[in-house]
């Protein structure tokens, strides 16, 4: 068969087999019945074989056409199938997103997010990558990811940064410890008492450090651990005090725990989305960030 049926010449033929009637069939189809009738004529050319026998008074189906019928109607239906889900797609109430974004995000964050729009669109999957600033901007970079949640990246034109908070670090210290007497704290109080230090490959761990040379402070790192979990853990059995955003406090168990604002001077990380600038959000993605747009941004304080 060297010329292929359109699916409107299935679609006419199907209508026709199913009625055994032209006149109903151009109906349904609203045609008139001398264009349905070019329309088979035209399809039985292609198949170069007639599909009904019929006169004034009854319209059959010859052995081609009985053969024709359940392709026809397969084809006719997968196809309606096929666009059905491209259209759920296309209306972003299908599909998959999956989001990179720093742990504290993930916990602080994301949840309620995805919680509201999942009674929206419960059809569309989530993945969700927590990972550091670094990998995550890779993987927005290598298209792993539509999205990210992330610190505000270095000026570089492959990404669109839209600034959503700033969040802002804060000093945690034990029940016990003198701090928790203050009604704010310091950061030359780092250099009086240990510290609990986030791990060097961290942003948190890179930008306290920026602070401790900015005001010449001597700080003694009694433990370094890559875990915002266990730092809590150690802060709590008072071996330390810490400098933590406010955002990651909720991956933390606080019992034992006092927050205490920490000024001279107040530092904040800068969150925000990161997309690939030449890059189109899919339809999903863009709702789930309208909705996270709507959303309050900053979780109540744990303390």
């Amino acid at each position: 068969m060297r010329n292929k049926p359109t699916l409107h010449q299935l679609e006419a033929f199907l209508r026709v087999a199913e009625l055994l009637s032209f006149r109903k069939a151009a109906d349904e189809l609203n045609t008139s019945q001398p264009a349905l009738s070019r329309t088979i004529k035209s399809a039985e050319d292609v198949f170069r074989t007639r599909l009904f026998d019929r006169d004034t008074r009854n319209v059959n189906l010859t052995p081609a056409g009985k053969e024709l019928l359940p392709v026809a109607r397969h084809i006719l239906s997968q196809f309606d199938s096929s666009l059905s889900e491209l259209s759920e797609f296309m209306e972003g109430r299908a599909g998959r997103i999956v989001i990179a974004a720093l742990p504290s995000i993930g916990t602080a964050i994301l949840p309620p997010v995805i919680c509201a729009f999942a009674k929206l669109h419960p059809e569309v999957e989530i993945d969700i990558r927590t990972q550091p600033t670094a990998p995550v901007l890779q993987m927005v970079s290598d298209g792993i990811v539509e999205f990210a949640i992330s610190l505000e990246p270095s000026v570089d034109t492959k990404f669109r940064y839209e600034h959503l908070i700033d969040d802002e670090f804060v000093m945690i210290c034990a029940d016990t410890h003198p701090c928790a007497a203050l009604d704010e704290c310091t950061w030359n109080d780092f250099s009086i008492y240990p510290i609990i230090a986030n791990s060097r490959t961290t942003s948190m761990r890179v930008m306290t450090d920026a602070v401790f040379r900015q005001q010449h402070l001597v700080v003694k790192s009694s433990y370094e651990c890559g875990s915002v979990p266990l730092c809590g853990k150690l802060v709590a059995a008072g071996l330390g005090i810490a400098a933590m955003p406010r955002l990651a406090l909720p991956q933390m168990d606080m019992t034992g725990i006092q927050v205490r604002p920490l000024k001279n001077p107040p530092l904040f990380r800068r969150l925000g989305l990161i997309t690939r600038a030449d890059r189109t959000l899919s339809m999903a993605s863009q709702i789930f960030l309208q909705v996270l747009k709507t959303m309050p941004v900053v979780p109540n304080d744990p303390r």
